[in-house]
């Protein structure tokens, strides 16, 4: 396989670019960093105890101790920071956090926390830690009533306000063993494009990687070549309209000034921008700490996603702890909202400079709560605004419309407040809350047109605070609103919700009374640390969605494509159906210019899309060197790579006649050959961008189908013994660690084991460390059984490869390979790694055990020892390579295992002996059972015998009792196929039917394991037929019964037997399921007496006497002839095994195995 090194977009250059403000700010090759934000682990009245870790870097000097700094905010005035301890702050035991008290802080005031290291060398400073987030302290509490408080409200309570780790840079690349003069170069960030994929490259070598190097390369302009190739993609795309340019939303860093793109972000990914209807509702008195804003148009705005119910608005809701800010829009207009909010809409030409916001004034929420309001469509003249404590204030505008008819949430938050207990709790005057009602706006089929309180109702909502109610509440209103909804009031009376909402907001807008405001769906952190907004930017997009390219590419992924799971085929689908316009442009980072206007770079997602067709031809190219710089065996500087070139090359245009013919010739057969690409194999979160953008750009670059993808494979993400990486829990584990701790095929046997699909898949260490006992157990035993001494071995006892392997065990085994080999394939044909180890390991080497216990003697015939091992080498070869080497070696065969075909499957899987061996094992495996049960007796049998029995006297019915066969009629008659189980009615109809009644409790019983055996059987659990000849396979094993059960004699028995021992034995036996007694063989008689009692001299004096006078040619057969003839029978002719429905021969006593025929 080919691989490449992807270095586009900003993870690199953020990383370079942190690291040089690191050493700007604290100083290089060794910086003196501040510690992390304080934690704060416990407030105590108005004592807060804080927690921090020592700084990871002091510069190469003596740390002499910190200083606590404490911030005060009292009265909305905010402080500075003071210290309020100077020395020492040492943590109990190596490696525990640093702790210190502060106490004697000011009643109800806001604080926030740092800390400032203190250097040995008082001429040299330290830094200060970011502060704390604010937190208000209670009154205070001493210790004795500290005690008897508890956890009550101002007492002892524990405080989430952690703020995070800052991790640096410096240390990260410290923690890769880097020494701090190795670092300094990787300020710059084409530095690590020479240093990290050669390492990588190495990396992938060790672990057994199947690549093609010469086909590797790095991508963005460094590499000349591919930079040549995305130019020309792009040429393409715009040859075919697909790519404009305009003023587009896009999810922004402002610490970059430009788009962040998916891979551009710390967290986030997936993330686009939400659409909302900004709704403008003025403010008709202001608050005091709005008075000095009189005579401007002040607005509360609320981000609402519902714009057509703005016709049911009775109030207002708002945060009364939350902190607004007054925000300037032009010379009249003021917004009231959310810090974050405007922070947003100051990139959306909202607000009159672009980035930039002017707050006039903060605004607690609390003063905002009894404000009367305009609210727009609204038939109430004024409206208040409420309190609501379940806002959030990193979600919308932190003010939110309220339409009790039509929201869940509302209705419920809106009841609550007419309870005058509530109003005088939150101080609220009745005329803010009784006069209004819910109003219908929208007629909902069943629900009638006040949804909202239909459904509380009907699904017992208790009140605001029952939020899991609630959320059902909603999702049926507003799904069933938006599908079947009517409206009722307003202009779009009488249209569907559908066609009104879009409407409702562009009447709004029209007005002015409304605007679009977007933001992220969620949050969105960028490698640049900084929180995401959404802007709207001049860009160059992609215009995905564009109908007809859409539905091409929709076509191919339903109709031609192999996606391996159904998931991932829904995804696909899913994500071509929202995906639409893709900024493709950047400002700077790593990467490729756009062709036709060089101030933009080609972003991340966007220049690897087709480079799966660059690697066909990367070789010739560039001859294996990865960063471009030479001239590959084609001869093709790079600047002769023109757009004509990749014109011949991949799409069969006229070649370029300033180039030579015979290297285009072989380039436009490389592509030829490799395309279209067979599998493309990559990360689930990849679906939602750059995986579905691939199959959008093959669609545009080629205009014949046949070159576009014709499968994806998705995988899911790796965990270490069912946990994250993480160096704190012990588990942080890279490549190069895993293969040099545990060896690169336990590793890989590992993964393979790991899980298939999209599901998370899990590194276990007890499957590492198992897998590496395995791997040299299994290569002990290969060179045990190649040696000279096991081929000796297998000729003495008559198993060496040239003698014929003719025993059942023999065909069973050589079958057996050729299943799972076959089964295996096709486990690895699906992508299903766990699947194929199991199958052609695992499996493989259970039926290999099986045979040794099933072979004559328990000596596996050679030559079938060798397949074994032969196959074993290429089944596990995929997974473990290294392994398979070797074994390949110890068979001495020619060549690489790599270069091997696989195992010849030509012949058909005999499904008779693959039926006969699954039946012997089950069968051991429940005799041993049996044996190992002493207590389990048949009704009549006598009890077993004291000490180890040394008979097993099997039991074998050749077909069902009619009375089992009509209990399996019945069964079959209540037969659900559709839930594949047997109706429980089936007892009562056993019950009343006559033929069954002496059987007592018998047929029930056998119902009962038949409905047992259906769940997992199917219809097939009433086939009581038997397809082989029971008693033969087990006769024809023998040996290898006595051997399992350890016994000394085995005996047979048939209905057709000449006698029955225990009848109860046989009446328990059914097809396929034989029963066994245990018991003593009756006791020998003497030698002497048993020849007197059967006669046998003078039998035998006779026949030798016949023989001698009639001298025939066989002397042998006429005295077998003769003694049958005395006997009254004649002899039968050698014939095949009869068929299950003829009788059965009688039963044989075993030969003791001690034994042989003399």
């Amino acid at each position: 396989f080919p691989f490449g090194f992807h270095c586009t977009g900003m993870p690199i250059k953020a990383c370079a670019d942190k690291l040089k403000n690191e050493y700007e700010k604290y100083g290089s090759p060794v910086p003196n960093f501040p510690t992390a934000a304080p934690t704060i682990a416990l407030v105590e009245g108005t004592s807060v105890t804080l927690e921090w870790k020592p700084p990871t870097s002091t510069g190469g000097h003596g740390l002499a101790g910190y200083e606590v700094l404490v911030r005060q905010s009292i009265g909305g005035a905010q402080g500075e920071f003071v210290a309020v301890h100077s020395g020492p702050c040492a943590g109990e035991g190596e490696g525990a956090p640093c702790t210190y008290t502060v106490t004697d802080l000011t009643t109800d005031a806001k604080v926030s926390f740092a800390v400032k290291t203190k250097m040995s060398d008082a001429s040299i400073s330290g830094h200060q830690s970011k502060g704390t987030d604010e937190i208000k302290v209670g009154k205070a509490v001493s210790k004795d009533d500290a005690a008897a408080k508890g956890k009550k409200k101002g007492g002892k309570s524990k405080v989430a306000a952690k703020t995070g780790n800052v991790v640096h840079q410096w240390d990260v690349m410290r923690s890769m063993g880097m020494s701090p003069e190795e670092i300094l170069p990787f300020t710059d960030p084409l530095h690590w494009l020479m240093t990290f994929p050669p390492l990588g490259k190495e990396d992938l070598k060790t672990f057994g990687a199947a690549v093609d190097f010469r086909r590797s390369f790095i991508t963005t302009d460094v590499n000349p070549y591919y930079d040549a190739f995305v130019r020309w993609q792009f040429n393409k795309l715009r040859e075919k309209g697909k790519v404009k340019f305009g003023k587009r939303p896009a999810i922004y860093s402002e610490a970059d000034g430009q788009p962040c793109m998916d891979h551009d972000r710390r967290t986030g990914e997936g993330a686009a921008p939400q659409e909302y209807t900004g709704i403008k509702l003025r403010l008709l008195e202001l608050p005091e700490c709005l008075k000095h804003l009189e005579g401007k148009a002040v607005f509360a705005v609320a981000a609402t996603l519902r714009p057509e119910t703005m016709a049911g608005q009775t109030n207002c809701w708002a945060l009364p702890s939350g902190t607004y800010g007054a925000f300037a829009v032009n010379d009249t207009d003021v917004y009231v909202c959310s810090h974050r909010a405007a922070r947003n809409m100051s990139f959306q030409d909202i607000f009159p400079e672009f980035g930039k916001m002017t707050c006039l004034a903060e605004v607690p929420g609390a003063q905002l709560i009894g404000l009367p309001l305009s609210a727009p469509l609204s038939p109430y003249e004024r409206v208040y605004m409420l309190p609501l404590m379940s806002i959030k204030m990193n979600k919308g505008t932190g003010i939110v419309t309220s339409v009790p008819s039509d929201s869940p949430d509302d209705w419920a938050a809106f009841s609550d407040l007419k309870k005058p207990k509530k109003q005088e709790y939150f101080g609220l005057k009745p005329e803010w809350v009784d006069p209004f009602d819910a109003l219908p706006i929208i007629d909902i089929d069943g629900l009638g047109t006040c949804a909202a309180e239909s459904v509380c109702k009907k699904l017992g909502v208790q009140g605001p605070a029952d939020e899991v109610k609630l959320a059902e509440a909603h999702d049926i209103v507003y799904t069933q609103g938006f599908y079947k909804g009517v409206m009722v009031m307003g202009d779009f009376k009488g249209k569907p919700v559908q066609e009104a909402k879009p409407l409702c907001k562009a009447a709004m807008v029209a007005a002015g009374t409304a605007f679009t405001y977007l933001e992220p769906e969620k949050e969105v952190i960028s490698r640049s640390d900084d929180e995401c907004v959404v802007a709207l930017v001049d860009q160059w997009y992609l215009i995905y969605g564009e109908p007809d390219w859409k539905a091409a590419v929709q076509r191919h992924v339903n109709e031609t494509m192999n996606m391996y799971n159904p998931a991932v085929l829904s995804a696909f689908n899913e994500t071509i159906n929202w995906l639409s316009e893709w900024a493709c442009s950047r400002s700077f980072g790593l990467g490729t210019r756009m062709p036709w206007d060089p101030k933009f770079l080609i972003e991340s997602l966007s220049d690897s899309t087709i480079y799966m067709a660059y690697y066909t031809i990367a070789h010739l190219l560039q001859g294996g060197d990865i960063n471009g710089k030479a001239v590959g065996p084609a001869g093709i500087p790079a600047d002769q790579c023109t757009d004509e070139l990749f014109d011949h090359v991949f799409l069969g245009r006229p070649a370029p006649a300033n180039l030579p013919a015979g290297p285009l010739a072989q380039m436009r057969r490389e592509f030829e050959f490799w395309y279209p690409l067979d599998l493309r194999v990559s990360g689930k979160d990849l679906i939602n961008n750059h995986l579905t953008m691939s199959l959008y750009n093959h669609a545009a670059v080629w205009d014949d189908e046949a070159m576009w993808p014709r499968s994806i494979y998705t995988n899911g993400h790796v965990l270490v013994d069912s946990r994250k990486m993480s160096k704190s829990e012990g588990n942080f584990l890279t490549l190069t660690d895993a293969c040099a701790k545990y060896s690169a095929d336990a590793t890989r046997f590992t993964c393979a084991d790991a899980g298939d699909g999209n599901d998370d898949a899990n590194f276990s260490f007890e499957t590492v460390n198992s897998s590496i006992l395995k791997l040299v157990k299994e290569l002990d035993w290969m060179r045990s059984e190649l040696s000279s001494e096991g081929k000796a071995a297998a000729e003495a006892a008559g198993r060496g490869a040239a003698s014929p392997a003719t025993a059942f065990a023999d065909a069973w085994f050589a079958n057996e390979m050729l299943r799972l080999a076959g089964e295996c394939k096709r486990a690895y044909e699906k992508m299903f790694f766990r699947e194929a180890l199991r199958l052609g390991f695992h499996e493989f080497q259970e039926a290999r055990d099986k045979y040794r216990l099933f072979a004559p003697g328990g000596v596996m015939h050679r030559k079938l020892v060798e397949q074994f091992i032969e196959w074993q080498a290429l089944l596990l070869g995929p997974i473990c390579p290294h392994w398979g080497e070797e074994v390949w070696e110890l068979l001495a065969k020619p060549g690489l295992l790599v270069h091997a075909k696989w195992p010849d499957l030509q012949s058909p899987v005999d499904r008779d002996v693959e039926a006969r061996g699954t039946y012997l094992y089950k069968a051991v495996r429940s005799l041993r059972a049996d044996l190992d049960n002493p207590k389990k007796l048949f009704k009549g049998c006598p009890p077993r015998p004291a000490g180890k029995p040394s008979l097993a006297r099997i039991y074998v019915a050749r077909e069902a009792p009619q009375w089992k066969q009509l209990v399996a009629k019945i069964c079959q008659d209540h037969f659900d196929p559709q839930a594949c189980e047997v109706s429980g009615e089936v007892l009562k109809t056993l019950g009343q039917v006559p033929e069954l009644k002496p059987r007592g409790k018998l047929p029930a019983q056998f119902a009962a394991k038949l409905r047992s055996d259906v769940k997992e059987m199917g219809a097939k659990a009433f086939d009581l037929s038997v397809p082989f000849d029971e008693v033969k396979v087990l006769q024809d094993n023998e040996g290898y019964i006595r051997a399992a059960l350890e016994i000394e004699a085995v005996e047979f028995v048939t209905d057709q037997s000449p006698s029955v021992p225990e009848p109860a034995g046989l009446e328990a036996a059914q097809p396929l399921e034989p029963a066994v007694v245990f018991a003593a063989p009756p006791p020998k008689v003497d030698a002497k007496e048993y020849v007197e009692k059967h006669n046998l001299t003078q039998v035998l004096h006779e026949a030798v006497n016949a023989v001698v006078l009639a001298q025939p040619e066989d002397p042998l057969e006429f005295i077998a002839d003769a003694l049958l003839k005395r006997a009254g029978k004649s002899r039968t002719p050698t014939a095949p095994a009869p068929p299950a429905t003829k009788a059965t021969p009688p039963a044989t006593k075993a030969t003791p195995p001690a034994t042989k025929a003399t």
